[in-house]
């Protein structure tokens, strides 16, 4: 069996075919007796062949403590030799992003905005994933070149745009859950002027469901089963934009709540369409009447 190198030499992919090839040179040694036919004429004389290549248990258990070693090595260089790739993968697409014409802003360590969404890296680890405000879109994936990071901004992109609620359903969705939770709020029929934004995503989602099962049998498929908590951030801040063009009495807004709000976990971001914004926290929605925004 070969060692796995180091250092300069190292040849992640020639490695790992290696590995694999004596793996497989072992697997072979084991599996003749897993073959053998029993009723088969032939069995007892494929037995015998068997027994004739099959190893010890010295020499496999030899085999195999050689094999997790080499793996081990391996991964740990691969691992290495990745995190010094990634900085430079890094700045490749950070380049093409901007040659292509979109808006690039750090936005801490290792979290890059990137048009309407976030990406964030783990270079020791050679992974990034995709956030909006905040909320992951995609889950943590390997890194081996600029063209991965950009095909994961391109699918959490489509996947915003997929989850986007058409402009007309939105501002009666959003109206009908404000309602809704005003009217309904402990301290009597219609004395909330604010309700708190965990209540409105929940609420936002029973809305959409009635909506949709009006629409069709009561017993159909859902088409939005899920909700994803950024996909209702995506579609809040869409509405930021689309809510000027709405009735004056029929206007949403946003109000930031207090400090002890924020600390109890009702707080979220916003902003997140443009990566010229900067990012917001707002704990209530309320009905506009000259509240903040």
């Amino acid at each position: 069996m070969t060692s796995t190198s180091k250092g300069a030499d190292f040849d992640e992919a020639a490695e790992l075919k290696a590995l694999q090839k004596d793996a497989q040179t072992l697997a072979r040694r084991l599996e003749s007796l897993s073959k053998l036919k029993p009723g088969d004429a032939k069995a007892i004389d494929a037995l015998e062949q068997a027994l004739s290549g099959l190893p010890t248990g010295s020499d496999v258990g030899n085999a195999v403590d050689e094999l997790r070693k080499r793996a081990q090595a391996l991964l740990e260089n691969a691992r290495a030799q990745r995190a010094a790739d990634s900085r430079s993968i890094e700045s490749d697409f950070l380049r093409k992003q901007r040659e292509s014409g979109e808006t690039v802003r750090e936005s801490g360590e290792g979290a890059w905005r990137v048009g309407p969404v976030e990406v964030q890296l783990d270079r020791e680890r050679a992974r990034a994933r995709v956030l909006y405000n905040r909320e992951a879109v995609s889950a943590w994936s390997p890194i081996g070149k600029a063209e991965d990071l950009s095909s994961l901004v391109s699918g959490a992109i489509k996947k915003l745009s997929e989850w986007a609620i058409p402009d007309e359903d939105m501002s009666e969705i959003f109206w009908a859950a404000y309602e809704h939770l005003r009217q309904t709020s402990k301290g009597g029929a219609g004395s909330a002027t604010r309700v708190p934004l965990p209540e409105f995503y929940k609420e936002v989602r029973v809305v959409m469901t009635r909506h949709e099962l009006r629409a069709g049998k009561p017993d159909r498929k859902l088409s939005r089963s899920e909700f994803p908590k950024w996909a209702f951030l995506h579609n809040l801040d869409r509405y930021r934009r689309l809510v000027i063009n709405l009735p004056a009495d029929h206007r949403l807004t946003l109000e930031t709540g207090s400090q002890n709000d924020h600390q109890k976990g009702m707080s979220m971001i916003v902003n997140g369409l443009d990566a010229k914004d900067d990012y917001k926290s707002y704990c209530y929605v309320l009905a506009n009447s000259g509240a903040a925004r």
